[in-house]
């Protein structure tokens, strides 16, 4: 059993406000659900990170992101050796340029999809590298995808946000600032990515050591 789901935070949240019989289990849900959106919103994490592969059509120049998508890290090449990344650019530098065909080299976020360009003048197989949406949480049994150590920095958001709607100012004060104190006290997965690089520069020397 996970140590914080759906209806533990619940739970715990109106238990933090005195059991209050006003908030019902739609709007205690509700919340909860905007309260792991806002953890979400405020984190580097990799178990959002994917990636996706397609190919091009020649004289097509709309690549469609993938249905999860939510933000792009990157799109490459696969048919070049070695891959290329595609460099962004805006969609002006594009109008302003005459219609060419080619080998695309830069990319355009637009609508649900990415434009390539030049258009592609064959066949590329592409990889496209993205973060996903985050995951609406129905069953009580449901988990969000940021790691458990943010559980309590998602319980006090809740806490917080059912004090907004009970219009209790002083405990919804209070929650926030133990949310935000939970936040910084948290090392996100980019620090921890950070951390793990540096112990892997480290080089051990026993054996050296032992043969003096």
């Amino acid at each position: 059993m996970p140590l914080y789901d759906l209806g533990t935070v619940m739970s715990n949240a109106t238990a933090l406000l005195g059991s209050r019989t006003d908030i019902t289990l739609s709007q205690a849900s509700f919340f909860a659900n905007e309260a792991a959106l806002q953890v979400e919103k405020s984190l580097f994490h990799e178990s959002h990170e994917t990636s996706a592969f397609t190919s091009t059509t020649s004289g097509v120049v709309r690549v469609m992101k993938p249905a999860d998508f939510y933000e792009l890290i990157n799109i490459s090449n696969l048919s070049r050796s070695p891959p290329q990344v595609f460099t962004a650019i805006t969609a002006d530098q594009v109008d302003s340029e005459s219609t060419q065909s080619g080998t695309p080299e830069f990319y355009i976020e637009y609508g649900s999809w990415i434009e390539l360009w030049p258009s592609p003048n064959s066949t590329y197989s592409l990889s496209i590298r993205y973060r996903t949406r985050p995951a609406i949480l129905s069953a009580t049994t449901a988990t969000p995808s940021f790691e458990t150590r943010y559980g309590l920095a998602w319980l006090y958001k809740t806490t917080e946000l059912l004090a907004d709607i009970a219009q209790d100012m002083d405990a919804s004060a209070y929650f926030r600032t133990k949310y935000l104190s939970e936040m910084a006290a948290t090392p996100s997965d980019f620090a921890l990515r950070q951390r793990s690089a540096r112990a892997g520069q480290r080089v051990s020397l026993l054996g050296w050591l032992d043969n003096r």
